[in-house]
């Protein structure tokens, strides 16, 4: 049985990078992020990064939007996370996963709107997942929920204000198609401190049914049956929801081809919290929101403010 152990290894292995070959899409090319700025976010603590020689690769590259208050603090474009202790952590933090071909140097501040601010000030934190954009490391989905916790809480424990009676800011965590699984990965693990969170997702995927629907068209469904059986758990979307207790703001494309309105709903019935699921009619995965769509996206922020548990 020992010598079947390194053939075992080795096809999953080879799983393992098709599944990454088939699912992501990271890009490295130069972008233009203005008006964010870019911050750089170390996922060591400041011994270990003394210490170790290879700690330079452990950070994560993000592009931050600042809205309202928060826009009259000055920052300089390509700072450290250390850099903004002396500017007031904003009343809303909102971080954001982009899709699986997205870059944190597109985001924009949805869901926070200038135009009609919802907070008198907000900070928009997107991140490049490790291999995406100037972010160190190889795309892999075995690491993606791990990394976004630890650039999640670092920011977190920068960006927040606490009162006696607990974490004052707001916290919205946002997501986009792919990015949906590592925004509910913190939401399900690093959210208990954090009462006042609100998940806000769009067109969250079921990993192994996109997979083999868009296999079946192909007739390469035998194959990927064997490549999805390796998905990692922490990007397993019904696991995912069964474990979140936050609110939760569910935006679902009517016309969604590619991860189906039917796979969605599913996700939506294994949630734990308190959830409102938005159907945003006439659009399919990545169509942007219409005019039309604007009552209902004033209405959903306005039910997850009232949900939220935030500190008087």
């Amino acid at each position: 049985m020992k010598s079947m152990r390194p053939i075992r290894n080795w096809s999953r292995r080879i799983r393992f990078g098709l599944l990454n070959r088939f699912v992501l899409r990271p890009t490295t090319e130069p972008i233009d992020y203005r008006p964010q700025v870019r911050c750089r976010v170390s996922l060591l603590d400041r011994a270990n990064s003394n210490a170790n020689g290879s700690a330079s690769n452990e950070w994560i590259e993000c592009f931050v939007h600042r809205v309202g208050g928060a826009s009259t603090s000055k920052v300089v474009d390509n700072s450290n996370l250390d850099d903004w202790q002396d500017i007031p952590p904003p009343n809303d933090l909102v971080l954001k996963f982009p899709g699986t071909g997205g870059r944190a140097e597109r985001s924009t501040p949805f869901p926070m709107q200038p135009n009609q601010p919802i907070s008198p000030s907000a900070e928009i934190w997107t991140w490049n997942p490790p291999g995406y954009g100037g972010s160190p490391g190889h795309a892999t989905l075995k690491n993606l929920s791990g990394a976004a916790a630890a650039w999640s809480q670092k920011v977190l424990d920068a960006r927040t204000q606490t009162t006696a009676d607990g974490c004052s800011t707001r916290i919205w965590l946002c997501g986009n198609s792919l990015g949906c699984l590592p925004a509910m990965h913190v939401a399900a693990s690093l959210m208990d401190a954090y009462p006042s969170a609100i998940l806000w997702i769009r067109n969250p995927p079921d990993l192994r049914r996109v997979i083999l629907n868009i296999s079946a068209r192909y007739r390469a469904t035998t194959a990927m049956q064997h490549v999805s059986a390796v998905l990692p758990k922490n990007v397993d979307a019904i696991d995912l929801a069964g474990r979140c207790k936050i609110p939760a703001v569910f935006l679902m494309s009517e016309k969604d081809s590619l991860v189906l309105p039917e796979y969605q709903m599913a996700i939506h019935a294994a949630y734990a919290g308190q959830k409102l699921v938005v159907e945003l009619s006439g659009l399919s995965h990545d169509d942007v929101l219409e005019e039309e769509h604007r009552p209902a996206i004033n209405n959903a922020l306005d039910w997850a403010i009232r949900q939220s548990q935030r500190p008087a």
